[in-house]
């Protein structure tokens, strides 16, 4: 299997592009940190796979598509995409911006979009495509535009479900909760800050209270492995929220 991550140069996307790496082909989607994407895809490839870093700014749509070529040229094909590639920048409402919202609904949600439309193309008949979503888009935690950016995810998967599963193409959400990431820890700081009782305060229903990043990578792994889910918004939340 041939996988494109994208925001694969640290966290999650970096963890699941090592994960794949020992048995699928991975290009490493990055947009400010050439180096780190570099130091990723050779990772990958002293595993066995084939790897390359693809630079791109998903929230043009352009620079999205020019990002699933140089995966297709790198890789000599596609066959999956992970949207991983996500942002932060909280505030509460008032102070929520235009541009703060528009860069996070915009590398969250529409930059997801923009690459799977991407890549579409070359995913037929029968590729996957995972969205990374977080416990925000169904618990409404962080701020609204994060929240609004997650939940947004879940209905883009379920609605590109409908649309292509007749034709093979499994498209499905894994929505963690906190995850130890450098994200997770500047979200964390915020809400301790506005004295709001998001996910941080909820207790998990197992002895951790996160999870790091390589179990979010099993499950993507499992979502792309598997070959009859589709639609599903899978949960690692450690019982955070029942569904």
């Amino acid at each position: 299997m041939r996988v494109l991550i994208t925001g694969a140069s640290r966290g999650i996307g970096r963890a699941t592009a090592l994960r794949l790496a020992g048995k699928h082909d991975v290009a490493v989607g990055y947009n400010e940190s050439p180096d780190a994407a570099e130091e990723v895809a050779e990772a990958a490839r002293e595993r066995g796979a084939t790897a390359t870093a693809v630079q791109g700014d998903v929230r043009d749509s352009g620079a999205a598509a020019g990002m699933v070529d140089s995966a297709v040229e790198g890789l000599g094909g596609l066959d999956a995409v992970v949207n991983n590639a996500g942002v932060v920048a909280p505030a509460r409402t008032p102070d929520l911006d235009d541009e703060r919202f528009e860069r996070v609904v915009g590398t969250n949600l529409t930059g997801a979009f923009y690459v799977t439309r991407a890549a579409v193309e070359h995913l037929e008949p029968d590729g996957d495509v995972v969205f990374v979503s977080s416990i925000g888009g169904t618990a409404g935690t962080v701020d609204a535009g994060y929240a609004a950016s997650k939940a947004g995810l879940h209905g883009l998967a379920r609605a590109l479900a409908r649309e292509y599963g007749g034709e093979g193409l499994q498209v499905n959400a894994v929505a963690p909760g906190p995850v130890e990431t450098e994200m997770n820890d500047e979200i964390l700081e915020y809400l301790e800050s506005v004295g709001f009782r998001g996910h941080e305060n909820v207790d998990t229903h197992l002895p951790q209270y996160a999870c790091e990043p390589e179990t979010v990578a099993h499950t993507v792994e499992y979502l792309l492995e598997n070959d009859y889910v589709q639609g599903e918004v899978l949960n690692v939340n450690g019982g955070m929220q029942f569904r």
